[in-house]
């Protein structure tokens, strides 16, 4: 009789080892990893960009997995932001069930997504929230340079409510 862990053994497919990042890729993981953090995107989800971004073809989730050393959570996570978002394409290859990812023809369009769907609820979100602070501030009677200071920001905030979508092109549905 086969012990247990033999069984289990034999069943489990040995994982196959993948290349680490190249330097170039490296890099870009950085430029990403830098240009998302502006935006408050995760750093695993700016990795997972930056491979398929850098990748000929289209690559599968073991690939991303191996090549950058993260959780299959992380990864899942990242690929649904990603998706969410309009950033990457879901492909299969004839005759295989398995997934593939590439990123959107268009970095330009993906970045407006990503500003419209991280940049404009910010400053949405922010305006009653920053009307509250003020009229704190007032009832208060905090210094005139603060309520100053916090009315600026609140006219900064309208303006940037008001100018942001003017920046962007017009949404594709629109």
């Amino acid at each position: 009789m086969t012990p247990p862990a033999a069984k289990l053994t034999a069943r489990r497919k040995s994982r196959p080892s993948f290349a680490p990042l190249s330097a170039h890729e490296a890099e870009l993981a950085v430029f990403f990893v830098r240009m998302a953090g502006i935006l408050g995107v995760p750093r695993s989800v700016a990795e997972i960009y930056s491979l398929l971004y850098a990748s000929p073809d289209a690559v599968d989730f073991d690939q991303i997995q191996g090549r950058l050393g993260m959780s299959k959570g992380s990864v899942s996570q990242g690929l649904k932001f990603l998706r969410d978002h309009g950033m990457v394409l879901s492909v299969k290859a004839p005759g295989s069930r398995r997934e593939r990812w590439q990123p959107t023809p268009s970095l330009a369009a993906s970045l407006v997504t990503l500003l419209r769907s991280q940049v404009l609820p910010a400053l949405e979100q922010s305006s009653p929230s920053l009307d509250r602070i003020l009229a704190g501030a007032q009832g208060t009677q905090a210094s005139p340079e603060v309520i100053e200071r916090l009315t600026r920001l609140r006219r900064w905030n309208a303006r940037a409510l008001e100018l942001f979508p003017l920046m962007l092109p017009p949404p594709r549905d629109a």
